[in-house]
């Protein structure tokens, strides 16, 4: 079973037949450090939580999907940003957090809401 996503990645390149294979099975669970942890879409973490009693103000996608975009090295490693290239970078990132085919890509997601 694989651990992560960058396996999975990993996989595609090395063997795409069982890579698809893999992504078009019909588990919803995957292993992290000998943990079985169950993988659900922005959808079905919406209606787990609301079943709860919560009701759900936004989901971000927040981890896994920058390994994906093209970031130069240099930007991502880099300690000297000025305000306005912070700035900049902060808000598209909190952007692209916020789009669906993002959220798919990322391997957490951080849902705000509230109790009612």
């Amino acid at each position: 079973m694989l651990t992560d996503v960058e396996e999975l990645f990993d996989l595609f390149a090395e063997d795409p037949a069982s890579a698809l294979a893999l992504i078009k099975s019909r588990t919803d669970y995957f292993y992290d450090h000998e943990e079985k942890h169950r993988a659900i879409n922005e959808e079905e973490a919406r209606k787990l939580f609301e079943a709860e009693g919560i009701k759900v103000l936004d989901i971000y996608a927040v981890c896994g999907w920058m390994d994906v975009l093209g970031i130069p090295e240099k930007v991502l490693n880099s300690r000297d940003w000025d305000q306005k290239f912070f700035r900049q970078t902060t808000e598209m990132i909190l952007k692209l957090s916020e789009e669906p085919s993002v959220k798919g890509m990322s391997r957490h997601l951080v849902l705000y809401g509230e109790k009612t």
